[in-house]
């Protein structure tokens, strides 16, 4: 089976190994996922102007990797942060609100965050609990096809 359809991962860069954790699970599926680049340590030796200069382009190039048609669905890894349970940042909840707007999937690692449940109900974000199951039998159904070139060589 093959397909051309991914899974991009957003969150919070405080929670990257957790991002690079679930990519590889997907990935041990056979799904195709994109994530964002690591910020690393350069980023915090910018100016002000810079670091804005490079906030814009590099959320606006990550906007448009979620609003490709290839893009099945967003994935929010969502870990418990600042005190916070499920924690969505500002710019995690805008990519989400993006998703929602080009009609993908939306996928919340753990639960939904109190702060955001009304959007994120009505948007029907789907919670996964900590296991991504739900999202890869998801997946399979909705984007995994048989390829009939291979079942020429069959």
């Amino acid at each position: 089976m093959r397909t051309n359809r991914r899974v991009v991962l957003i969150g919070s860069m405080g929670v990257y190994q957790q991002i690079k954790e679930c990519a590889e699970e997907l990935g041990s599926f056979g799904i195709q996922t994109v994530i964002p680049t690591e910020e690393g340590e350069a980023i915090r030796q910018l100016s002000l102007f810079d670091f804005e200069h490079f906030k814009r382009k590099a959320s606006f190039s990550y906007l448009r990797k979620i609003r490709d048609p290839r893009t099945y669905c967003v994935l929010a890894v969502n870990i418990d942060r600042h005190g916070i349970l499920n924690y969505v940042g500002p710019n995690t909840f805008a990519e989400i609100a993006v998703a929602f707007a080009q009609s993908k999937k939306i996928y919340l690692l753990q639960g939904t965050p109190d702060s955001y449940l009304d959007e994120l109900s009505a948007w029907r974000a789907i919670s996964l609990k900590g296991q991504l199951d739900r999202l890869v039998s998801d997946f399979r159904a909705d984007c995994m096809v048989n390829d009939p070139q291979m079942r020429f060589f069959e």
